[in-house]
């Protein structure tokens, strides 16, 4: 799928430039998506490009974006794991009959794409998971536990003390697929993530890979999320 034609990322890349030499880069893609609105470019698909480009802001997409090429979208084929759908870490270890007091939910303040209803109680998707809705392919995303539609932040709030299994039932309970095989394992690697954020913060998930002696490893993390202002 191609999103910027060769001759398009050199019109960008110089539009930006210009920009930047009267007004300077304040670190976001402002520039980049005044463009992109002239030329009636798909945002979210042009995110999606620029990022796996390393092009975060305005003036990385004029360094690092590669010359002479069209820029396109590589389809991606991620098989479920029915064993570790979450692909929780396998070293995690599990904290026998501990209650937790936190958990995550969705935010209308919070727009990153972000389809959920405000208030749902978030669970991140597993592993190869299609969203119901776009969202950017960089991210990996949270499903809200009623709508099961996607949101990239979670924000920090106090539940009614509840342990894994307990939890692990309640969610199996909303009857949604992508949350079917959510196990005490998974509910307790969630938890832990969570217990040490103060209340009202912002949170992301991601999946992470890592490489050693027995091959690639792919582990879900959930970690705070700080916003460049």
């Amino acid at each position: 799928m191609t999103i910027l034609t060769e001759n398009q990322v050199t019109e960008l890349c110089v539009f930006i430039e210009n920009r930047i030499e009267k007004w300077g880069c304040d670190h976001s893609l402002k520039y980049t998506f005044e463009w992109a609105k002239k030329n009636r470019i798909d945002k979210s698909d042009l995110i999606d490009v620029l990022e796996s480009n390393g092009g975060f802001c305005d003036c990385e997409v004029t360094f690092n974006l590669p010359e002479g090429c069209d820029l396109e979208l590589e389809s991606e084929n991620k098989e479920i794991d029915f064993k570790n759908p979450f692909k929780i870490p396998l070293n995690f270890q599990q904290t026998e009959n501990k209650v937790y007091t936190k958990a995550l939910f969705s935010s209308s303040e919070y727009d990153h794409n972000n389809y959920t209803k405000n208030g749902e109680l978030l669970i991140p998707a597993p592993f190869g998971f299609k969203p119901k809705k776009r969202v950017r392919k960089s991210m990996h995303f949270f499903n809200g536990t009623e709508s099961e539609l996607p949101t990239e932040i979670g924000i920090v709030k106090e539940i009614e003390p509840i342990n894994g299994k307990e939890f692990a039932k309640k969610i199996r309970d909303f009857k949604l697929d992508s949350l079917s095989r959510f196990s005490e394992r998974d509910a307790e690697y969630y938890f832990s993530r969570i217990e040490k954020i103060d209340i009202g913060k912002p949170m992301g998930t991601h999946f992470m890979e890592r490489t050693g002696i027995g091959g690639t490893k792919i582990e879900l993390k959930v970690h705070k999320v700080i916003f460049r202002k």
